[in-house]
């Protein structure tokens, strides 16, 4: 049995869970896409890890999503580049490209499948996937970019990074929401306020919400922080609703 993070309980029960392999540019990547009942067209979200890949907080986050009626795909996208946990610098340096290009490539998956609205399609990321959500978002990939924790230190000052926040986001960036805890140890609040100052500069589209007493990975595993995890999906729903219906 799955133990999600804190979510409270959705008006929609059904949908479909399949898996599928070969997407991506290279066609080296596996996902798993989770598709509401129904005729829709639904919006789409893609739902992008930690550095420390696909846990069962993200499979029960996809889950809630499409029960919410959104169609969500969870790539893989470290596993195609035999990416770890120790080395996991290399998805924003040496893969950086191929992995933009496979989210490019899934992007256009969802929006070839015809129960998906092609207009209405989204990112929601965590830590690692923070980051490659703001990037989508910034490069108006995705309709609206949402991020959990997002490492947002590398993409302000590393100039190892492939992409920066600088170099992405301007005034005709598609929205993003940032969310933070302001006890973080991995990534400082700071980071998450500096993004912002920066977004506003640009003249973006953005949210920021930073959860006083709140940790890394506050939605989920030992560091839950209750109600900073009920405030976040909330005010998800909320942001998503607002940018892909």
């Amino acid at each position: 049995m799955i133990i999600p993070l804190f979510m409270p309980a959705s008006p929609v029960s059904a949908f479909e869970q399949t898996s599928i392999s070969g997407l991506g540019s290279t066609k080296m990547v596996h996902a798993e896409l989770f598709m509401p009942d129904g005729k829709g067209p639904f919006p789409a979200v893609l739902i992008l890890h930690t550095s420390g890949g696909v846990k069962k907080y993200d499979i029960a986050y996809a889950q809630k999503l499409a029960q919410e009626g959104y169609a969500c795909l969870i790539p893989y996208y470290f596993d195609a580049y035999s990416i770890s946990y120790a080395t996991r610098n290399w998805a924003t340096t040496v893969y950086a490209e191929n992995i933009l290009s496979d989210f490019t490539a899934e992007i256009q998956y969802l929006k070839d499948q015809p129960k998906i609205n092609k207009e209405k399609i989204g990112a929601v990321g965590f830590s690692m996937g923070g980051y490659w959500a703001l990037i989508l978002a910034g490069m108006k990939k995705v309709q609206a970019g949402v991020s959990y924790y997002g490492a947002l230190s590398g993409g302000a000052i590393n100039s190892e990074i492939r992409y920066h926040f600088e170099d992405v986001f301007n005034k005709h960036s598609s929205p993003v929401l940032i969310l933070h805890g302001e006890d973080d140890m991995i990534v400082d609040v700071k980071f998450a306020q500096q993004l912002a100052g920066m977004l506003k500069g640009k003249f973006c589209t953005y949210e920021l919400h930073i959860y006083p007493n709140a940790r890394h990975r506050f939605d989920r595993g030992e560091s839950l922080h209750v109600p900073a995890a009920r405030d976040s999906w909330s005010r998800t729903l909320s942001f998503l609703k607002k940018y892909l219906h």
